[in-house]
């Protein structure tokens, strides 16, 4: 993850001297606004605690806002009238960034996509950088069609339904579950990236009489929510129940080598 954060700050840096002419402050230190979301996922923190790190590191002054999507297109506009060198953006979501984003053009500040792309004209930021959503989502299906010998039931706990990642590993996944028509994802619901919700939602469909083979979970937060409901109920994950998730944060690789998880995407 450092080094995509440190593309990603170096990219903005290399947009902000360009729009500027080389020119910087007069102290010639560059400032960096951070666009984040607020979620409730331990990836997000680290991905937060990285470009704090990285900036840290490189002499920017990163102005960093957490938040909700309206209070990010607040935010940027405040960076705009701060005057930013440039401008990080994950966005919570796919639409509703156009006029923010071409106000950031409009006042010569390039904007840097992280983790999530957006429904917007291409003119309006520089790059993006982030994942191959799809991909991920492909490799989950692969590694779930391989153990089940294409025979099962899956369920899904999906991300935020209007987010890139959650969007594209859904897609990547059923791209290779429609080629095995033994196996049935019998349901699929949206456990917001947190692990508490992931929980409530495996504890709702097991309440409910659902019976299923494999957990895929769009994040490592919500796989870690299931193996909490599944012990819950008597359940043993990872072996009555396999646990696939995305993400490959630290507490995963712990789950997988106590047995409660079987498998991370990274």
């Amino acid at each position: 993850m450092k080094r995509l954060i440190l593309l990603a700050l170096s990219i903005v840096l290399l947009g902000a001297m360009a729009f500027a002419n080389g020119k910087t402050e007069d102290d010639g230190k560059l400032t960096v606004g951070f666009a984040q979301i607020k979620e409730d996922s331990p990836w997000r923190t680290t991905e937060t605690n990285s470009v704090q790190q990285e900036a840290e590191r490189l002499g920017i002054e990163l102005k960093l806002s957490v938040t909700e999507q309206a209070g990010q297109i607040a935010a940027i506009r405040d960076f705009i009238a701060q005057g930013v060198d440039g401008i990080l953006l994950a966005p919570q979501t796919r639409s509703g960034w156009d006029e923010v984003l071409g106000e950031a053009k409009e006042a010569g500040i390039p904007v840097v996509l992280l983790d999530r792309g957006v429904d917007a004209p291409e003119e309006l930021w520089i790059t993006q950088i982030s994942s191959d959503f799809i991909f991920e989502g492909q490799e989950a299906g692969k590694w779930v069609a391989e153990k089940l010998n294409g025979e099962g039931k899956v369920v899904e706990l999906f991300g935020d339904p209007a987010a890139d990642p959650a969007i594209l590993r859904n897609e990547g996944f059923m791209e290779i579950m429609d080629q095995y028509p033994g196996i049935e994802v019998v349901e699929s619901k949206t456990g917001e990236w947190s692990q508490d919700k992931g929980r409530q939602v495996v504890e709702a469909w097991l309440a409910a009489g659902v019976e299923f083979d494999v957990v895929y979970a769009h994040n490592d937060g919500m796989a870690l929510g299931a193996i909490d409901a599944l012990k819950a109920a008597g359940i043993d994950p990872g072996d009555d129940v396999l646990i696939i998730s995305i993400d490959a944060i630290k507490a995963a690789f712990e789950a997988i080598d106590r047995g409660d998880m079987n498998c991370t995407v990274e």
